[in-house]
C-alpha cells in the first residue's frame, strides 16, 4: 500500500481579485513545490456543496461524507474537536467573541483578539455565569473562537436560530428515513451581505424543547454580557484603541454527533489527523482517526510548518495516511488581506512542502493538495465556487498541467469531480 498525503489549505481557493489583475492568490503566489506536484500529477477541481460551504461542512463533504444525510450540526464537532464532555442530547454551539455597538454586531471577531485574552474572559464566564435549570460548559479554543455545552434534565432541540449574523441556518428534510424523529439536516450557509443588527435566537419550530433551548442560549448570552462588559481584559483593549470583545455570538447548534463511518473499518487504513482547528478535529475523530495534538499557529510560519513536517515524518512509518489541514490562507481572505493570503500560501510551499518532498519517500507515496472552499478575499466571504485539486506520487501519470491554480487545474485529466468521489478514488490509487 502506498502512503497518502492529504493535504488541504484551508480557503485557499479564490475568485478573481480586480487588485491582483484579476487574478488568484494561487496565480500569483511563488510556490514552486506545488507547482511541481501539479506538473507531475493530475489535476482537475472540486465541486465540494452546491451551496457556500462551512469549513465542516466542506471537510465532511471532501472526506467523501453525504454532508445532507450525516450532518448534525458544527457545534457538537467543536466539542469534540475542544475537548469539551460532550453526550447525546447535550445542546453545543460554536461560539465567537463579537462586538456590540448600539444594538449592531461591529465585528464577528472581535478583532486582533488573542487567545491569551479569550481565556482569560473564559475564566470569568464559567465562574459568575449560572442559568437557570441548566448547566453549561465553555470553553474559547483559539483567538476569537469558543465553544458552549448546555445541559439540562429538560429534552433541548437544536432547532434555533443563529446569533451570529452572518450564517443562515436553514434545515433540509430528507425524502425519506427509517428514523421515526428525524428532524432533518442543518446547513448553515454563510451570508454575502448579512443584517448586522443583533437578534436573540428564537425557536425555529413551536416546540416546548426548541423554545426552552433559545431561553437558554439567550440567558448564557445576556449574563455573559455583563460579565464582559467591564472585564479588564475589555477595559484595557478599549484603553488601547482595540475593539472590546464584548458578546458572545452563537451558532450551528446540534445535539448529537453525526455518524461517520470508520475510515479505519471501510477503507482498512490508518489515518493520522494534523489540523489546525477544533472542528477539523472533531471530524476527525468522528471519523475514528487518530488526532495528534498541534499548537495554535503562530506569527511565525516556519516555525509552525517546520513542526509539522517534523510531526508528519517522524510518524511516517506508523500510519498509511496523513490528513493536514492548515487554516492560514483562510484567515487572510475572511480580512480582506490578498497579499497576506499570498504570503501564506508562499510560506507554506517553502516551509511545508519544500521539506516534505525533499525527505519523504516519493516513490512509494501520493500527495493531493486540495482545499476545504473558495474564500473570496474581495467578499470576504466563503462562496460555492469549486476548488482545485492535484494528485501526484507513485504511479500517477502527468497531464500537462503547468501550475497549480483554479484555472490551469480545470484544464487537467481530471476535468470537474464531485467532493463525494474524490477519497474513494484515492483509496483505490493508494491500493494499487
Amino acid at each position: 500500500m502506498k502512503t497518502l498525503i492529504f493535504v488541504v489549505l484551508d480557503g485557499g481557493a479564490d475568485l478573481p481579485d480586480s487588485r491582483i489583475g484579476n487574478m488568484t492568490a494561487f496565480d500569483v503566489a511563488f510556490k514552486p513545490n506545488i507547482d511541481s506536484l501539479s506538473k507531475n500529477g493530475i489535476n482537475g477541481i472540486m465541486k465540494v456543496l452546491p451551496i457556500p460551504p462551512e469549513s465542516d461542512e466542506a471537510v465532511i463533504s471532501i472526506l467523501g461524507y453525504d454532508v445532507f444525510k450525516v450532518y448534525t450540526g458544527r457545534g457538537p464537532l467543536e466539542a469534540i474537536g475542544g475537548g469539551l464532555p460532550f453526550k447525546e442530547g447535550d445542546l453545543a454551539l460554536r461560539c465567537n467573541f463579537g462586538t456590540l455597538e448600539e444594538g449592531q454586531i461591529v465585528d464577528v471577531r472581535s478583532g486582533g483578539l488573542t487567545t491569551q485574552e479569550s481565556k482569560e474572559l473564559e475564566d470569568a464566564i464559567n465562574s459568575f455565569v449560572s442559568l437557570d435549570g441548566a448547566k453549561f460548559s465553555f470553553k474559547a479554543t483559539t483567538a476569537y473562537r469558543g465553544v458552549l455545552v448546555i445541559r439540562s434534565k429538560e429534552r433541548l432541540s437544536p432547532k434555533i436560530s443563529n446569533t451570529h449574523p452572518g450564517y443562515a441556518l436553514r434545515y433540509f428534510e430528507p425524502m425519506w428515513t427509517r428514523g421515526a424523529e428525524n428532524i432533518g439536516v442543518p446547513v448553515s450557509e454563510a451570508l454575502a451581505s448579512p443584517n448586522m443588527a443583533f437578534k436573540p435566537a428564537i425557536a425555529l419550530d413551536n416546540t416546548k424543547e426548541a423554545k426552552n433551548s433559545a431561553k437558554l442560549v439567550n440567558e448564557f448570552i445576556e449574563k455573559s454580557r455583563a460579565v464582559l462588559y467591564k472585564h479588564p481584559v475589555n477595559m484595557q483593549r478599549i484603553a488601547n484603541g482595540l475593539k472590546p470583545a464584548n458578546i458572545i455570538l452563537t451558532r450551528d447548534s446540534g445535539t448529537t454527533a453525526p455518524r461517520l463511518y470508520s475510515f479505519s473499518s471501510v477503507y482498512d487504513t490508518k489515518w493520522l489527523c494534523m489540523a489546525d482547528m477544533p472542528v477539523e478535529r472533531g471530524i476527525a475523530i468522528a471519523s475514528s482517526m487518530q488526532v495528534l495534538p498541534m499548537p495554535e499557529p503562530t506569527e511565525n510560519a516556519e516555525k509552525d510548518m517546520t513542526l509539522r513536517v517534523l510531526a508528519l515524518l517522524k510518524n511516517a512509518h506508523l500510519y498509511d495516511a496523513f490528513y493536514v489541514h492548515l487554516k492560514g490562507p483562510d484567515i487572510y481572505a475572511h480580512k480582506g488581506d490578498i497579499e497576506g493570503k499570498i504570503k501564506s500560501i508562499e510560506d507554506i510551499d517553502r516551509y511545508f512542502f519544500g521539506p516534505l518532498l525533499a525527505n519523504f519517500d516519493m516513490n512509494n507515496s501520493i500527495v493531493v493538495v486540495t482545499c476545504d472552499h473558495t474564500t473570496s478575499s474581495e467578499q470576504r466571504v466563503h462562496t460555492a465556487d469549486p476548488v482545485p485539486v492535484t494528485i501526484s506520487g507513485a504511479g500517477i501519470t502527468t497531464d500537462g498541467t503547468t501550475m497549480f491554480s483554479e484555472a490551469t487545474c480545470a484544464t487537467g485529466a481530471l476535468k470537474q469531480i464531485n467532493a463525494l468521489h474524490l477519497m474513494p478514488y484515492l483509496m483505490k490509487l493508494i491500493k494499487s
